[in-house]
């Protein structure tokens, strides 16, 4: 057991036997306090009760409110109805003070352990909540080559969006936002274009929900698109052939088929896929097939079209995963962690298994980009909103830059 643990355990035992001992001999005329150990014991009892009500009403929705009051209230009513008995009973037997005197103190814990509880989530909860950006030792891709493969038949080179990231992918080594990039002090020397590519295979179950970037269907397509196993076609006319194996520093944006249901926990997300010879796995930044209709008159028509915000333009939603792919691809590389006071309202949310993890760990959104997306976990942030080369009509994401904050280019 960890040495802390167990003082803290052996204090808490101390402490305990210290106050059942203590009424036991208040209640038996041993000892002469006037009650002063019983009316600090009710006071603690009703301060606790009152604490645990407040944090109830003020941190809703709990889903364990019922329980949580109903446990209060029966500790708080045992704690008096057991202290009250100890002094209505004369010359009462020293097992029966000790038994009431025991009962009222383990109630007491309980109540005065819920009350800690909630008053040191109350206390996190109003503590600063502006995010931290931090290097966490990890690897990066320092000079990454953007590839974009439009995979489905579903995708055309006439589509507006394979037209608006084919002009990205031209424009994007020289353009001022990878300057911005490059310049930030994320380590990132170069951003260069590696392509665009269509492949008309369509996806093996078309029913198929893609919600993980690691999902086998994903690391097939890849590994067809790099082997020569599926026949591309250039997003562009006369346009080059797809490589034929995986660039070094290559991330891989994936457009999804249009007609699969893509769901990633937002609009779009990055990871790793599994790729021989890379523990680590080749970076990808996985859009939503929703895009196929974005800018056509069949987008009203399509629910999931519909769902894409305003701002939310190809070369935006592009260059916020690419650049998370490129500044955080395993997980250890730039982003905030949690602040406490996230962490806090989390478990204030979500009720108290949230403290022991049940339900899963809360999901902070503290990359590069996402710190910079309009209500995000930065406080008062709003939509911020760069060109690519300053001049053109390709919006990009606005990204945090150390020390400085959000920057759009």
């Amino acid at each position: 057991m960890n040495p802390w643990i167990a003082a803290a355990v052996a204090v808490a035992l101390v402490g305990g036997g210290g106050n059942v001992w203590l009424l036991a001999q208040e209640a038996r005329g041993r000892i002469h306090t006037r009650g002063w150990n019983t009316r600090v014991l009710r006071w603690l009892a009703a301060v606790s009760l009152l604490v645990v009500l407040a944090t109830v009403a003020v941190a809703r929705p709990w889903y364990w409110d019922a329980a949580l009051v109903l446990v209060a209230g029966a500790s708080f009513a045992g704690v008096l109805a057991l202290l009250r008995a100890l002094w209505q009973v004369r010359a009462p037997s020293r097992l029966r003070v000790s038994v009431l005197a025991g009962a009222a103190v383990v109630l007491g814990v309980v109540l005065l352990s819920l009350a800690g509880v909630a008053g040191v989530l109350d206390v996190a909860g109003a503590s600063s909540s502006d995010p931290v950006l931090g290097y966490h030792g990890g690897s990066i891709v320092r000079a990454p080559e953007l590839v974009d493969v439009f995979w489905g038949p579903g995708w055309s080179a006439q589509s507006p969006t394979v037209r608006q990231v084919v002009a990205f992918g031209d424009a994007v080594a020289g353009s001022s936002w990878a300057t911005a990039v490059t310049s930030s002090g994320l380590g990132i020397t170069a951003i260069t274009n590696g392509g665009c590519f269509i492949d008309p295979t369509p996806l093996a179950d078309p029913a198929r929900r893609l919600t993980d970037l690691s999902a086998n269907a994903v690391a097939n397509e890849l590994a067809a698109v790099f082997d020569g196993g599926h026949v591309l076609s250039s997003c562009t006319v006369g346009g080059p052939p797809a490589p034929a194996t995986l660039p070094a520093d290559a991330v891989v944006a994936l457009w999804m088929p249009p007609s699969a249901h893509s769901d990633f926990g937002g609009l779009a997300a990055h990871g790793a896929v599994p790729w021989p010879g890379r523990p680590h796995g080749v970076p990808v930044a996985g859009l939503p097939g929703e895009y196929a209709h974005w800018g056509l008159p069949g987008c009203v028509e399509d629910p999931g079209c519909r769902r894409l915000p305003d701002y939310a333009t190809p070369s935006y939603a592009l260059s916020h995963e690419a650049l998370e792919a490129i500044t955080d691809p395993y997980d250890s590389g730039w982003f905030a962690s949690a602040p406490l006071s996230f962490t806090a309202h989390y478990v204030l949310t979500h009720g108290p298994p949230a403290l022991f993890g049940v339900g899963g760990r809360p999901s902070y959104p503290g990359e590069v980009a996402d710190l910079c997306e309009p209500g995000s976990v930065a406080p008062g942030q709003r939509l911020l909103i760069g060109r690519l080369t300053g001049t053109d009509g390709l919006t990009v994401a606005a990204f945090y830059r150390p020390r400085v904050g959000c920057v759009a280019g």
